[in-house]
């Protein structure tokens, strides 16, 4: 108990936001540079198709990218570079929100820069960052709750239940994989603790913030989707 008290009460190390500010901005810069000098993906000409019928969701996927896509082109005009600022701005997240992963778990300023530089050169954030997909804001919200996880195991303190069901929601608005990220996090501390994080009430009160969140979808699905898939077969 009184490990527990420590690691929740421990001052974490500073986080760099300039050094880590500064490279995610550095990066951003050349994607966007870049951004134009090939095509549109056909996932992006899919998404753009989506968006011009907005629904709360499509047979094949929720609303969230093809809103994202139609904002993108209503605010920044029709272009691949415009289209893909969304993409930019979810790399950019993706680069700090794992410098904070790194200061959670002990790291000081420079491991933190280390973290986000590594993040920024992978191949799996500038694939997803030069493009608009799925996988592009999954990435980003996969991050957030790990993040916000890890918050959540260090201080004991159940009220960042709410914002993780707040991430789970808005995940579940642009792809159900996210109950998988979900299923394994539960798991892992039920399996290994520390479980007095699972009685805590604010675990209900987060399920129920990440419903409200994604309702409007998860009752499109089997109503209107289900009337779509019939009616397209006969």
């Amino acid at each position: 108990m009184d490990r527990e008290r420590d690691d929740a009460t421990r001052e974490l190390p500073s986080f760099a936001l300039g050094p880590v500010a500064g490279l995610a901005a550095v990066l951003a810069a050349v994607l966007t540079a870049l951004s134009g000098r090939y095509g549109y993906h056909r996932d992006e000409l899919y998404f753009l198709a989506a968006g011009d019928h907005p629904a709360w969701g499509y047979v094949d996927q929720p609303p969230l990218t093809p809103f994202l896509a139609r904002a993108a082109t209503a605010l920044f005009g029709d272009s691949t570079v415009a289209l893909r600022v969304p993409a930019t701005l979810a790399f950019v997240a993706a680069v700090l929100v794992v410098a904070l992963v790194a200061r959670e778990l002990g790291g000081d300023r420079r491991t933190q820069v280390v973290a986000a530089g590594l993040a920024g050169v992978s191949g799996q954030p500038l694939g997803v960052g030069h493009m608009v997909s799925t996988a592009t804001f999954d990435l980003l919200a996969w991050l957030l709750i790990c993040w916000l996880v890890l918050r959540l195991l260090r201080t004991g303190d159940g009220r960042w239940w709410l914002a993780i069901g707040l991430c789970v929601g808005v995940s579940l608005l642009n792809k159900y994989l996210v109950a998988l990220l979900v299923v394994a996090l539960l798991a892992g501390v039920l399996a290994v603790g520390p479980r007095r994080v699972l009685r805590s009430p604010w675990l209900l009160a987060g399920a129920a913030v990440a419903l409200a969140v994604a309702a409007p979808n998860l009752w499109w699905r089997p109503i209107c989707g289900g009337r779509r898939i019939t009616t397209g077969l006969n």
